[in-house]
């Protein structure tokens, strides 16, 4: 009998060794900046393969899954700064409970000149898999 709750621990640790090891596994975080501040954000659903280990993380929706709003100057450009580069990086705003990206280039895009609230949603692509990334913004001033 003692043999046998001996070969459970030691499975039964394997197995939480095995757990800890895919929770790791996540895309590349990024450095949102604007005006010269970091800004806040939340990932949300992804999917991501390395070391022939896979997972895929669903979440809510990105007005349920933020939690904190960054407050930048109307009109700013918003540099997006990956830790490991993705071959697309698209931008959306949500509205009426969808959101229609829009491929950006160099990876900054630019806020609106009127003061408001925006929720961002960033999109993107990796051979190693895809993720959304939500921010919320709130423009302050106005540009002239």
């Amino acid at each position: 009998m003692r043999k046998y709750l001996c070969v459970f621990a030691v499975l039964c640790f394997l197995t939480g060794c095995g757990v800890t090891e895919w929770e790791d596994l996540e895309p590349p975080g990024l450095t949102i900046s604007a005006g010269g501040q970091n800004l806040s954000y939340t990932l949300g659903t992804f999917t991501w393969t390395e070391n022939k280990r896979s997972v895929a993380s669903e979440s809510l929706t990105p007005p349920d899954l933020v939690d904190v709003t960054n407050e930048v100057g109307a009109g700013e450009t918003v540099s997006i700064d990956f830790a490991h580069e993705p071959d697309l990086i698209e931008v959306g705003v949500w509205e009426d409970d969808d959101v229609v990206f829009k491929k950006i280039a160099g990876n900054t895009t630019t806020i609106p000149d009127d003061k408001g609230d925006f929720l961002y949603v960033i999109r993107a692509e990796w051979p190693e898999g895809d993720a959304l990334y939500s921010l919320s913004i709130k423009t302050i001033g106005s540009r002239p």
